[in-house]
């Protein structure tokens, strides 16, 4: 069945300043399919929720268009704590990890062969370098960052001990997580000067 309007919870984008009112039907629109459509590639969202703009303008909000992600996330953080059940906790934590995903192409920003200790192989995907808040009540995404491979001695790219730090850097400074632990695997530790960044904002 075609989905014929966005879903309530979108209408929170109204309120967005990172957001063009073009842009933010675009945003509900790639939010309601990500959601509800049974399809959840561009294509597929274009052609499942009818009020969709087409997937030529949905791609080219994705890929082309000049809008602040890092900010729109910030003020879902910030909408986030406007409610009881998502609201940071004093009980809470802040957990740094990182992911792989698995992937076909060779096109995808980021991608290269990883070892996943999941699978006990190495696999072709991207890896991400993210941070999740947690508490009793609830558990979701706080930001994250693409972790890219050096080819050779001329790249320059960050470590994920660089990633790690300056995620903890955005969220102390910009984001103002007002919780007072952090959780790692010990792997983060190592070298990366990632224990002493996180205790010079007086954190654990």
């Amino acid at each position: 069945m075609p989905i014929t309007d966005f879903l309530s919870c979108t209408r929170v984008f109204d309120e967005f300043d990172s957001l063009s009112p073009a842009q933010r039907r675009h945003a509900k629109t790639y939010a309601t399919g990500l959601v509800a459509a049974s399809n959840k590639t561009v294509a597929g969202i274009a052609r499942e929720v009818l009020p969709a703009s087409g997937k030529r303008a949905l791609n080219k909000f994705l890929t082309e268009y000049d809008w602040d992600e890092q900010e729109f996330n910030h003020e879902r953080l910030e909408e986030l704590q406007k409610h009881g059940e998502t609201r940071w906790s004093k009980d809470g934590y802040i957990i740094l990890d990182d992911m792989i995903t698995e992937k076909a192409g060779d096109e995808v920003p980021g991608v290269g062969r990883f070892y996943d200790h999941a699978e006990n192989d190495t696999v072709w995907g991207q890896d991400l370098i993210y941070a999740f808040y947690a508490d009793d009540k609830t558990a979701y995404p706080l930001t994250f960052r693409l972790y890219e491979q050096q080819d050779n001695e001329d790249d320059h790219h960050d470590t994920k001990y660089d990633l790690a730090r300056e995620i903890v850097t955005e969220l102390e400074e910009e984001v103002g997580v007002r919780r007072h632990t952090y959780l790692f695997d010990s792997w983060f530790a190592h070298y990366s000067g990632l224990p002493d960044h996180i205790e010079s904002y007086d954190k654990d």
